[in-house]
């Protein structure tokens, strides 16, 4: 017999269904707010377009130093518009790229504890300024951010799920045309149904080429490559994972 939708088991199981899914939409969701830019816009020597590698390549050296490294199961990436003097500047973006462990890896010691400390580590021996690490919930939770000289940020976030965020900050708008495709890291096989990016319409309309998805190493590196010059980053991140 089919249940009622004023059964109290029904309304039940749905309201827990509505928890499970708000948690996760969480997770990498992001405020309303724009990046905030001093009164003028910020001076950099890179683009949207030149943005994403070594923001990219940040995410690949640091899989590399975490040990036993278990793999991220998607990857994704969004804009927020940028303003200065309170208003919203179209010549200039916001990036950030995520990535998520599945829920079983997100359940796990490795992620939820060990990685926190590998990363400080980690992270101070690079010279990173560690500008957030906190707790939250009895310690069921945890967010630790560090910044890059050249002001690229990087939010690891322990919550419902596990995962990374990489920041730009505001840089100046590409045009589409302009953008590559970027192999993703971490054993997200490129151009699959977890490598979102691959399949976003605006990005590449005509789908990622294949010389550049196939035969691609998901674990593989290449030397370091130097980011956007220092610009001022949003006055917060609260909220956004």
């Amino acid at each position: 017999m089919r249940t009622s939708t004023s059964d109290p088991r029904s309304l039940k199981n749905k309201s827990f269904r509505s928890v499970v899914a708000a948690a996760t939409v969480a997770l990498f969701s992001t405020t309303l707010g724009c990046s905030v830019m001093e009164e003028q816009p910020p001076a950099t020597d890179y683009t949207q377009a030149e943005a994403y590698e070594p923001m990219e390549q940040g995410v690949a050296d640091l899989v590399e130093a975490l040990p036993d490294f278990p793999g991220f199961e998607r990857r994704s990436w969004n804009e927020l518009p940028c303003s200065h003097g309170g208003l919203d500047d179209s010549d200039y973006t916001s990036i950030e790229i995520r990535y998520t462990f599945s829920e079983a890896v997100s359940a796990t010691t490795q992620v939820r504890e060990d990685y926190l400390d590998e990363l400080r580590t980690y992270w101070s021996e690079l010279g990173l300024d560690i500008h957030r690490d906190d707790a939250s919930g009895t310690g069921k939770y945890h967010s630790i951010e560090a910044r890059r000289e050249d002001g690229i940020n990087f939010y690891y976030s322990v919550g419902y799920q596990v995962g990374l965020m990489i920041q730009s900050g505001c840089v100046p708008r590409s045009d589409v045309s302009e953008l590559t495709y970027i192999p993703p890291s971490g054993g997200i096989v490129p151009g699959s149904e977890q490598d979102t990016v691959a399949h976003d319409s605006h990005y590449f309309p005509e789908g990622v080429p294949t010389d550049q998805a196939a035969a691609i190493d998901p674990f593989a590196t290449a030397q370091p490559v130097s980011g956007p010059v220092p610009f001022d980053p949003p006055a917060s991140y609260e909220g956004h994972l």
